[in-house]
Parts: C-alpha cells; sequence; structure tokens
C-alpha cells in the first residue's frame, strides 16, 4: 500500500540520514483524585495503617537551602551537613531512587524526575527528586512515620516556600524538601546520607 500525498516525498535513492536527536515523550503524570487516593492509601500500609503527627515546626528560614538548586550535584553541595563532600562521587542514574534506605523509600505512586547517589567509601549518599499529586502536608506526615517507626529524631521547619522534613539517628540522615510543582503536583527532593 502506498499514500499517494507521500509519494513524491521518497528518499529512495539518498544516502541515510538521521532523524535528529533521539526523543520520548513522557506519559502524563496522573493526577486526578483516584490516582490521589491510591498513592495515600499504599502510603498509610507501607507506614503500618497510622501516620504519626510532625513534630512541632523549627523556626523557618526566609529562603530555602535548595533555591533555585535542580540538579541532584546541586543539591548534595546545598546539604554539607549529609554530603561532607561526597557531591564529587555521585553517579546519576534512576537505580538510585530504588537503593533509598528502606525506611525512605519514593512515595507510592510517585514519578521520579531525577535521581544519583555515591556508594563510595564514607559517602553513601543518595539524591532523588519526584512529583506527586498528594499535598505535601501528607508527604511529610508519611516520612515522619516510616523514619520516626526507624529511630530517627525528626525536625521539621519552613524554609522560603518548601516544607521541610529531616532527621539523625542510627547511621541515617535525611532531608526532605516539598514545594508546589504546579498546579496538580508536589515535588518532593529527598537527600539520604548513610554511616
Amino acid at each position: 500500500m502506498a499514500d499517494p500525498d507521500l509519494a513524491t516525498q521518497s528518499r529512495g535513492n539518498s544516502a541515510l540520514q538521521g532523524g535528529g536527536p533521539p526523543s520520548a515523550e513522557l506519559p502524563p503524570d496522573k493526577v486526578g483524585r483516584e490516582e490521589i487516593e491510591q498513592a495515600k492509601a499504599a502510603a498509610m500500609a507501607l507506614a503500618g495503617g497510622k501516620l504519626t503527627e510532625l513534630p512541632a515546626p523549627s523556626p523557618a528560614l526566609a529562603a530555602s537551602r535548595l533555591a533555585g538548586k535542580i540538579t541532584p550535584r546541586a543539591m548534595a553541595e546545598a546539604l554539607p551537613d549529609l554530603a561532607r563532600g561526597c557531591a564529587d562521587s555521585l553517579e546519576y542514574g534512576f537505580i538510585w531512587a530504588a537503593r533509598l534506605p528502606a525506611a525512605l523509600p519514593v512515595y507510592p505512586r510517585g514519578h521520579a524526575r531525577q535521581a544519583a547517589g555515591s556508594d563510595a567509601a564514607g559517602c553513601r549518599l543518595r539524591v532523588v527528586g519526584f512529583v506527586t499529586p498528594v499535598a505535601a502536608g501528607d508527604i511529610l506526615a508519611f516520612y515522619a512515620s516510616t523514619a520516626g517507626k526507624a529511630g530517627l529524631a525528626l525536625e521539621t521547619r519552613t524554609e522560603g516556600g518548601d516544607e521541610v522534613l529531616s532527621g539523625k539517628g542510627k547511621g541515617l540522615g535525611f532531608a526532605l524538601f516539598a514545594r508546589p510543582f504546579d498546579k496538580h503536583l508536589t515535588e518532593i527532593v529527598l537527600v539520604t546520607s548513610e554511616r
């Protein structure tokens, strides 16, 4: 079969040419009420059926440590208390999102946008950015529950427009930044460090 409208575009005698840089469209993020409810139900199950209350917030900071920083390297450099000079050892790839500590997984049904990590000596670092349609308060409550069960001492605060939850203990430290991504999504940046 032939399409007569394309017959004049035959390139039968031309050399092979690339079609430009490879590209593939990402599927749109699911943002409906059903997606939110399924994500929250899965989070509740992972947290053991109950979410704990967030600790009282510490004094707010006027600006976020991650303001304008979108790369894992920049995120690691913005958190020297966790990264301790480990930014140079970061390797990029979504496998690092799957290698997060068991107490701090990607929020259920979250969509990873970037991930990096390192297992270099003294630098067990993970940096993962993802989006979800679930509200920031629900996300922080989930991580407060899972991190609290792992025995981490928790702290919350507001930094600029970011809601921040952080914790340390038992050789594990983390910082989680939640901010509006667009009118339907919340962007999460999660940085973990194990010693």
